[in-house]
């Protein structure tokens, strides 16, 4: 009977310890009202006309040199980052209504951001109190998607990102 017991509860922790893999996001997934890669007409048909646009001129040793273009949305609650005409980054930083595919949005409590994207593949504490939640896109495609970085504040989501790493 004893041995039974022990062979259930290694089953239990096995399996247990199995739910603790990593979420790995589909680019589906992925996005915050347009996906990485959109273009400048992408993101003005999604968001409209930007409030404001930067350029800068960028040397980078790992990318080449490019032009980063940005474009300011909402009183800087969204924000798009361009890699030459290609969005990099995407960034809500305000309660402005854009959610994840995933319903994930800024205001959110904890809780509801775990029922909708599970368990994150990183945590780590960031800035200004904040703790970032790591998403990974999905390794099996073997192509990169980018990634969902939600960082949390007093128990809600303050701050929604995505990006390639």
């Amino acid at each position: 009977m004893e041995k039974i017991r022990v062979i259930t509860l290694c089953f239990v922790l096995l399996f247990g310890f199995a739910s603790f893999t990593h979420a790995e996001l589909p680019a589906s997934r992925i996005a915050l009202g347009v996906q990485l890669g959109a273009k400048f007409e992408d993101a003005k048909n999604v968001f409209g006309v930007p409030e404001r646009v930067t350029m800068e001129e960028v040397k980078s040793e790992a990318y080449g040199d490019f032009v980063e273009s940005t474009f300011i949305y909402e009183k800087e609650s969204i924000i798009v980052k361009f890699y030459n005409e290609n969005a990099w980054r995407i960034e809500s930083n305000g309660k402005n209504g854009w959610a994840t595919p995933d319903g994930v949005t800024v205001g959110m409590s904890l809780k509801d951001m775990y029922a909708r994207l599970g368990k994150e593949d990183i945590k780590n504490p960031a800035e200004n109190g904040e703790t970032l939640y790591w998403y990974n896109h999905d390794t099996k495609q073997q192509v990169n998607v980018g990634n969902l970085y939600v960082f949390v504040k007093n128990g809600r989501v303050s701050r929604i990102v995505i990006a390639y790493q």
